[in-house]
């Protein structure tokens, strides 16, 4: 059996955190990627199928928008726009 035929049990909740808790906006996609494998896997009516789409929704958000680390507010003024002198 190659790789490539190798048929993995769906993810644990426990795995299931393992796989994409530390995910990061660079590598969302990818892991989206593997999650989404998981999915087309399963029937439609699979208990645990809810639980990944989830997860590939959270994943799509986290590639598109980033995240803020938590920061609510940056801790420095905003700074004035470039202004160029106008020419003339």
């Amino acid at each position: 059996m190659t790789v490539l035929e190798h048929v993995y049990d769906v993810p644990s909740d426990e795995e299931l955190a393992r796989l994409v808790g530390s995910a990061t906006p660079h590598f969302a996609l990818q892991i989206r990627e593997r999650v989404a494998a998981l999915v087309a896997a399963l029937p439609p009516d699979h208990p645990r199928r809810a639980a990944l789409e989830r997860q590939l929704a959270r994943l799509d958000a986290l590639a598109v928008e980033g995240e803020s680390g938590g920061a609510i507010r940056p801790d420095l003024a905003a700074r004035p726009s470039l202004r160029l002198p106008a020419s003339g």
